[in-house]
């Protein structure tokens, strides 16, 4: 359950605002079908792509008391959730995960490497001590010479190069349910089909799908592979490389990123014979839209003192190194983001044109995705029992 008492210190303006965007969400969790956590049936599992989170490098943040408000209440729904873009930085997961419930604990791999393309980012899963168990096996996946993705689009071997961002697995246990929970950033690059870069990504998703699926080959576990895969749509080249391996994916009929019309995040299984069973396996609809509720497309004049507020800080620490800079381009270039921030500080108008950005700052540019599994199979082994 999340964590309320914070808000009682609040502004009184900010404490209302927050409120009834929490209201707004938790009806919304409602009428979308948002399962509760029903302790001992079912398992409620995820994957979210949170922005930037929450190191400020981009210059769009940092996250206000009232989003992590707000990414609490949502995460508090998952009972094991993938996921990315996590910074180096673990205070802001931390102050998230406090006010998500005390029972919330998070296993992440360290930073990527930025010579690697993966911008010195963590991923991992946030779960639920109460219902997930962490069996105490975790690993980062790491090719061998003969699967190395190639470079430049060409063919891998061993003159090709590991993934941007490693793949990271952990081996979880919830109820009767075992499962190897995997999760990936991959490659993005240029956008173009026919680029390099668009043929490293689909290398990559090629490369982890069939690593996991030969291990799952000896193993006793199902295998969950969840992430921002950066697919474009369902029957694309990534998409089609998920279920070459065997992977099934969860369909959606409306994508993951902020206006949903791309698919880059996916829920995929490997599993056992009669091992994995979703509730309401005929579902499309397990994206959630957070923008309808809060950070809404008509809310930017609720939000400008808040943004205000950040630019009038950020105003400050550029001055202050426009002042007293080690290096003359370094002070150079202070003074004219001083400049160009004043600037946009004082025009309305350009400010509400920068809403849309400034929000996927403050929750992310993706929806989180989740599905309910079963993990009560204790009917199906008493009439086992009984031949």
């Amino acid at each position: 359950m999340p964590f309320y008492k914070p808000l009682k210190h609040a502004p009184a303006a900010e404490r209302k605002r927050t409120i009834r965007g929490i209201q707004r969400l938790r009806a919304q969790l409602a009428e979308a079908g948002f399962p509760g956590k029903k302790t001992a049936e079912t398992l409620i599992l995820g994957t979210w792509n949170l922005r930037n989170f929450d190191d400020d490098r981009f210059g769009h943040g940092p996250r206000t008391d009232e989003s992590l408000h707000y990414l609490a209440e949502i995460v508090a729904r998952f009972d094991a959730l993938a996921v990315q873009e996590i910074g180096e930085d673990l205070g802001p997961l931390q102050r998230l995960l406090a006010l998500a419930g005390p029972q919330y604990d998070y296993l992440l791999t360290d930073v990527t490497h930025s010579g690697l393309g993966g911008n010195r980012e963590r991923l991992g899963f946030v779960y639920d001590r109460h219902k997930v168990r962490f069996t105490g096996v975790s690993g980062e996946i790491v090719l061998p010479d003969r699967l190395l993705i190639g470079r430049d689009g060409g063919a891998g071997g061993a003159g090709g190069r590991q993934f941007a961002r490693t793949p990271f697995g952990a081996a979880f246990h919830s109820g009767w349910f075992k499962f190897v929970f995997s999760t990936v950033h991959v490659y993005f690059g240029a956008a173009g089909r026919n680029s390099p870069q668009y043929e490293r990504r689909v290398q990559e998703i090629e490369a982890v799908a069939g690593y996991l699926a030969a291990e799952a080959g000896s193993s006793e576990a199902n295998h969950v592979l969840v992430g921002d895969f950066n697919i474009v749509a369902p029957g694309s080249d990534g998409f089609n490389a998920l279920e070459r391996a065997g992977f099934t994916a969860v369909q959606n009929r409306r994508g993951s990123n902020a206006d949903q019309t791309k698919f880059y995040d996916q829920i995929s299984f490997l599993s056992k014979r009669n091992e994995l069973l979703l509730r309401d396996p005929e579902r499309d609809d397990r994206v959630f839209q957070f923008f309808d509720s809060v950070y809404r497309d008509g809310d930017f004049r609720m939000h400008r003192s808040t943004m205000k507020k950040l630019l009038r800080a950020k105003i400050e620490a550029a001055a202050a190194e426009a002042r007293d800079g080690r290096t003359k381009r370094i002070r150079t270039r202070a003074a004219r983001r001083v400049e160009s921030l004043t600037a946009l500080a004082a025009d309305d108008a350009a400010l509400e044109a920068y809403y849309p950005t400034w929000r996927t700052f403050q929750m992310s540019d993706h929806l989180p995705l989740w599905v309910e599994i079963k993990i009560d199979f204790s009917d199906a082994y008493l009439e086992k029992l009984l031949g």
